[in-house]
């Protein structure tokens, strides 16, 4: 019957969803978000896949480069608009982390950041200074396989058309 398999595929993404633990919600200026990025920048084994508005913390850039080179799967997509000399897209190209300009007309406003394709870590906070030091942000930290793979598929959407 349609009807009962529909409602079983239901309850499976349900529990799924279930599955996910909150493992931090921090909020800027007090909370030093920063310092909780590269907590989980240095602990990645496998993956970092970032979308950003604004880009501007050189340590998230240092410490993005430094997982790169050991190994793990660095890539960014920036807002285009958001890529000039001030922004951390030519510190990291440089170095040789993939990234990519965002081809979306409009603006890509994610601040997105997946790491094992377990942990997303989201919210309002860009990687700036205004946003560390200044402006009422935050972030959640998620541990989900399931929304962490929402989260990827969106990730390769905007990756693969970005340039």
């Amino acid at each position: 019957n349609i009807t009962i398999q529909r409602l079983q595929n239901q309850v499976s993404d349900l529990e799924k969803q279930l599955n996910l633990r909150i493992l931090g919600v921090y909020f800027s200026p007090e909370d030093h978000i920063q310092n909780q990025l590269i907590n989980w920048i240095n602990r990645a084994n496998k993956s970092i896949h970032i979308l950003i508005y604004s880009f501007t913390l050189d340590l998230l850039s240092v410490k993005l480069i430094e997982a790169y080179n050991r190994g793990v799967d660095v890539k960014v997509v920036f807002e285009s608009e958001k890529t000039t000399v001030k922004h951390e897209y030519s510190k990291l190209k440089d170095a040789g982390v993939p990234v990519r300009k965002d081809t979306n007309p409009k603006l890509m406003h994610n601040k997105v950041m997946i790491i094992d394709g377990i942990i997303v870590i989201t919210g309002s906070y860009n990687y700036n200074y205004t946003a560390e030091e200044y402006n009422n942000e935050n972030i959640i930290i998620i541990q989900s396989d399931y929304i962490a793979g929402i989260y990827e598929k969106e990730f390769e959407k905007i990756w693969n058309q970005s340039v």
